[in-house]
């Protein structure tokens, strides 16, 4: 008979021509609720009630400390709780990580932002009150097989562009 890990290991892919990822066997590609222009993909994984958001934005930030120093002192000012908040290297880019629960639910998110060519890449994962460690390390090696192929967007005098 056939389980559920007997699946474990095996892998889909997302490719967009702009990212690309692995993501776990029996995650699903969903609708968001928040469909916008930089929503890349959000999956959903039953089993552990958990939703991960990918998404690029053209972004103004010059560096991955810029960005961290300014959405830290947001979520504060939203009476948000960071448990943990670092910047590491992957694959020679900066990378920075933080994860925080919110006051209304106790959600907890955990997000990872990459910053390169004027996009910011956050990849999001969503949990409530289950920092499950199964988890959070299937979502790690999401993050570890991202790969930028090329920018999404352009930055103009205007605002941006999307690049095709």
């Amino acid at each position: 008979m056939v389980t559920a890990d007997d699946f474990k290991d095996y892998k889909k892919g997302f490719n967009n021509q702009f990212v690309c990822f692995e993501y776990p066997f029996l995650w699903n590609d969903i609708k968001s609720e928040e469909e916008d222009e930089f929503t890349d993909v959000v999956l959903h994984d039953r089993q552990h009630n958990s939703i991960v958001k990918i998404s690029t934005k053209p972004c103004t930030f010059n560096t991955v400390d810029e960005l961290k120093e300014a959405v830290e002192v947001e979520l504060k000012e939203n009476n948000c709780e960071i448990q943990q908040s670092a910047v590491e290297s992957l694959e020679k880019l900066d990378i920075w990580d933080i994860f925080y629960t919110t006051e209304e639910e106790g959600l907890e998110i955990e997000q990872f932002h990459i910053l390169k060519d004027n996009n910011l890449y956050t990849l999001e994962l969503y949990t409530k009150n289950n920092r499950d460690p199964v988890i959070v390390n299937e979502f790690v090696k999401v993050i570890q097989s991202f790969k930028i192929l090329k920018p999404s967007y352009k930055i103009t005098e205007d605002g941006y562009e999307h690049l095709e």
